[in-house]
Order: C-alpha cells, then structure tokens, then sequence
C-alpha cells in the first residue's frame, strides 16, 4: 500500500476512538441504544484498521513485531476477538471508559510510531469527541434538517446546476443556472467545461480500479460538517481522498484554542450545537458579559 492508503486506515482507527469519546460525553443523551454493541464495534473496526496498517507495512513479520508487548496485543484481540470469535478469548478488563480510550490511544501511538517509516511524515492523531451517525440521532438530524441547518450557516452559499442529479437537474430546470455558472468560470480564471466533467470521488477504494484518464477528472469535496469537530474529520479524510488522487501531500490539523473558545461559546448559548450564533442573548446584561470575556480572552488567538 501507498504511504496515504495506510494513513486512512491509521485515521479510521482514530475514529474509531473518536466514537468512544462521543459516547463517553454524551451516554445519558444516547441511553435509548445498546451502547454496548456500539462500543463493542468501534473497538472491532479499531483493532482491523490498526492490523491493516501493521500487516501492509511489514508483511510477513507478525511474529518479530509482537515481540512488541503492546503490537501483540493489538494482533491478540484482532485475531481472537474482532477478526473471529475464538472460545479460548480472554477480554481486558476495564474499570473506566477512560481507561478503554486511554489503552487504545496508547496502542494506535505505538502502531503509528512502530510503522512511521511507512506512514506520511507529517500525518497526526487529532482526537475529537464526535461521531458523524450518532450525533446525527441525538439531534434527530435527518437529510432534510441537515439542509436547513446548512443553509442557515452559509446563507451566501451558491449551488450549480452541474453537481445535481440528471433526475435533479430536470426536476430543477426552470432555475437552470448556467450562464451564472460559465461567468463565475471565467471570472476566477477556470474552464466550466473541464469543471462539469468531474465526478465526486466517494472513496479510496475505488481510486485503484481508476484509469489515469478517470482519475483526472476525479474531485473531492472538503465539507464543513455539522460542526467544528465534524469538519476537521471531514477535511483530514479529503486530503487523503486528493493525495491519493494526485499524489500530494496535503494535511490539516486543528487549532485547538479555537476548539476551546467554541466549546465556551456554546456553554454559555452563544452558539448551539450546530455552531449556529443566537444573538438573542447579548440583550441580557449578565451573558453580554461572559460572551465578552470569552472573546476578550482569545482575541490573541483568532486573528
């Protein structure tokens, strides 16, 4: 495998984290689903991925890396547990789902670092508390809200007749915006005709059954998701999408401080989960002063 396609497995199984994490935050919101079974399959996934990346970055040396006592257990609960269900399996034990995330943080870590000669240079392990199916159900966010809540946030946001559906594109034919979209192509100096030639890349997977000639018209869409920590998923997925599209070597990572001042704002109502501003509440005096604090204390930083 390529240096990018392992990083999407190592990213996958900090995803995977990242579930545990949203879990751990949000179990009295979720309380009405098995939130066993659900734990029990990210742990699953988690411990596939961390195996992908290790068996592809040293093929044939399963027994020399678990000399490793921390890699052995990896291949351990891969092997009797997530990849079959062996009678003689023995789980761990643990108190705490802090001390599950903290165990697997500890085995991703030392998979990453067992197999950094293989991995991108400057991929990074940025843990978030979300997970993009189940804070959809907390927010019984459905296809048609989700438009809603992205339509309040970027109300400037231009769609194109081109990325609709032919279904679309003639249920939509009266407000054809084409002329509108040849001038804004020639406007920022681009071709309209090379743009509507491109389809959406859905997955890795289907790069290498792609000719050169596909993959040229291939493109990726970075979202912003739902929120903060969504995006920053959603962004560090697309550059693995158009790495391994065009063989660059892009990579986001989050400015933690401005995670840290949004988290604030939505304590005190500013801003609701969605990251949506209410600027209702600057009419009362005593939250006119929190919001003004907050952002009198990171004005350094948001520059």
């Amino acid at each position: 495998m390529k240096k990018w396609e392992l990083a999407r497995y190592l990213i996958e199984a900090k995803k995977n984290i990242d579930t545990l994490l949203y879990i751990k935050d949000n179990q009295q919101l979720l309380r009405n689903i098995d939130l066993r079974e659900k734990i029990a399959a990210a742990c699953q996934q988690f411990y596939i991925n961390c195996c992908v990346v290790l068996d592809n970055s040293f093929p044939k040396a399963k027994k020399c890396l678990c000399e490793n006592e921390i890699i052995a257990s990896i291949y351990y609960e891969r092997d009797k547990n997530s990849a079959h269900k062996d009678e003689n399996y023995r789980s761990q034990k643990f108190k705490t789902p802090d001390e599950l995330i903290a165990s697997l943080k500890n085995q991703l870590e030392t998979a990453r670092i067992v197999c950094k000669e293989y991995l991108p240079e400057n991929i990074t392990l940025d843990y978030v508390p979300h997970n993009k199916d189940l804070f959809r159900l907390v927010y019984r966010v459905n296809a048609q809200m989700e438009n809603d809540i992205n339509t309040v946030k970027y109300p400037r946001g231009v769609f194109h007749s081109y990325q609709l559906s032919e279904e679309g594109r003639h249920y939509f034919r009266n407000i054809d915006t084409t002329e509108q979209d040849r001038g804004t192509a020639e406007m920022f100096g681009y071709d309209y005709e090379e743009v509507v030639k491109r389809q959406v890349l859905q997955s890795t997977d289907d790069i290498r059954e792609l000719s050169e000639e596909e993959k040229a018209r291939q493109a990726v869409i970075f979202e912003n998701g739902l929120n903060s920590y969504e995006g920053l998923q959603n962004r560090q997925d697309s550059c693995i999408k158009v790495n391994l599209l065009f063989g660059l070597n892009m990579w986001v990572t989050p400015n933690w401080k401005f995670f840290e001042m949004l988290d604030e704002l939505k304590a005190i109502g500013f801003m609701d989960q969605f990251e949506i501003e209410h600027l209702e509440i600057i009419q009362d005096e005593g939250s006119r002063a929190k919001l003004n604090s907050i952002f009198e204390k990171y004005k350094l930083k948001i520059q």
